[in-house]
């Protein structure tokens, strides 16, 4: 084992596994932290919604546009690309939504919320 170790070859192969498990369990934990702070946003949104809290609700849709938008091309590293698409297609959607009152807008947030937990139960399988 010790003559294998001084084997550069293997030291090379040894430091790229490292890297690429490594890569794997960061990506992992950078896309579960970004779906939590895109449920966070979507929950706040749901309730604002739900209890007629009109006020509050274009704030709530603003910040889960905000953060999508922060958050969206990490996700677009790991993530594949479907997905990505009906969830950006969906979040855009919600504050025209939100300006046109329509009945749709609570369906709508659940479906973000149910994409995001689709997404992220499924991050690990990416690689």
């Amino acid at each position: 084992m010790r003559d294998m170790l001084r084997n550069t070859r293997m030291r090379i192969a040894i430091c790229l596994l490292t890297a690429i498990i490594l890569m794997c369990f960061w990506s992992a934990i950078q896309v579960r932290k970004s779906c939590d702070r895109l449920l966070k946003c979507t929950d706040a949104a749901i309730y604002a919604a739900d209890t007629l809290h009109k006020e509050n609700l274009a704030g709530e849709l603003g910040a889960i546009v905000r953060r999508w938008k922060k958050d969206s091309p990490l996700l677009h590293l790991f993530v594949p690309a479907q997905p990505l698409t009906d969830l950006n297609e969906a979040i855009l959607r919600l504050e025209a939504l939100d300006a046109a009152d329509s009945d749709e807008l609570t369906a709508e947030l659940c479906a973000v919320r149910a994409d995001l937990l689709w997404i992220r139960g499924h991050e690990l399988t990416v690689f």
